[in-house]
């Protein structure tokens, strides 16, 4: 599965990593991330995980 989180100034790609990690979801452990300009694509087979992260987010 992936997934798009928009970036800000205020939630950057530092602060995503942060997040995924609290989610049980580490680079490159478990998931892939790919940084764009303003969004970054998370890939992850733990579909649950990546999903709850994705909302909280």
């Amino acid at each position: 599965m992936t997934v798009t989180f928009p970036l800000t100034e205020k939630r950057g790609a530092e602060e995503l990593l942060k997040h995924l990690t609290t989610h049980k979801l580490s680079f490159p452990g478990n998931c892939v991330v790919s940084l764009k300009a303003h969004i970054a694509q998370v890939s992850s087979s733990h579909t649950t995980a990546l999903g709850t992260a994705r909302t909280a987010w």
